[in-house]
């Protein structure tokens, strides 16, 4: 629902507002259209308006397999898991072989696949944004359920990336430390730390008194 209400000055910005969301979220393929010619696979094609085509091909069926399993995930978990599991086995270990003979004839790199991920996360933004802002269209075909389920997957994906630094930061002691210094004046950090001392000492002076 709040992903919803987030949407909604789009449904009353009027045809120029649409427009002009359409036209920002092209930025996204022009940032595509930049990096997929920096991949070492495409240097012998490096003019060539099919690798720009290409990487459309690789988008649409990366999208088709989420639909898949979108729909997989609808119609078998609940009563054939054993098939669903089966049908993400399968894909899983296609695009795995995918990778393989990518590496072994065309021989691309783990420096391909980073580009590839920098190319693709936002183009599939840019497409989410054009799905957002023609929203009563995309009702129509039908095809809402699965923009819904690719905004689900980049706010599990940013999230990921947001808080997984801060829960290993978390870990360590001495990041408390100097969050209160850069959040705090100097005097108040020092009360602070003052006050943590004097409680360490009132707590093991409790803890002899009961012994």
């Amino acid at each position: 629902s709040w992903w919803d209400k987030e949407q909604g000055p789009l449904r009353h910005s009027g045809k120029r507002g649409t427009i002009l969301e359409i036209l920002l979220a092209l930025r996204f393929f022009i940032y595509q259209y930049g990096l997929v010619y920096h991949l070492n696979i495409t240097k012998q094609y490096n003019q060539s308006v099919l690798v720009y085509g290409f990487s459309w091909v690789v988008i649409l069926v990366m999208l088709l397999v989420m639909k898949t399993v979108s729909v997989g995930r609808r119609r078998f978990s609940a009563e054939f898991q054993l098939v669903f599991r089966l049908i993400k086995g399968l894909i899983f270990i296609t695009f795995i072989s995918i990778l393989i003979i990518l590496t072994a004839i065309a021989h691309m790199t783990v420096l391909d696949v980073f580009v590839c991920i920098l190319a693709f996360m936002p183009t599939g933004w840019g497409l989410l944004l054009i799905a957002q802002a023609i929203k009563p269209v995309v009702e129509t075909v039908g095809l809402w359920g699965s923009v819904k389920a690719l905004a689900r997957g980049y706010e599990i994906l940013m999230g990921l990336l947001l808080f997984t630094p801060i829960a290993f930061l978390a870990w360590f002691p001495f990041v408390s430390e100097f969050q209160t210094r850069m959040l705090f004046n100097q005097a108040f950090s020092r009360g602070l730390q003052i006050s943590r001392i004097l409680g360490g000492h009132k707590k093991d002076r409790a803890t002899r008194n009961k012994e």
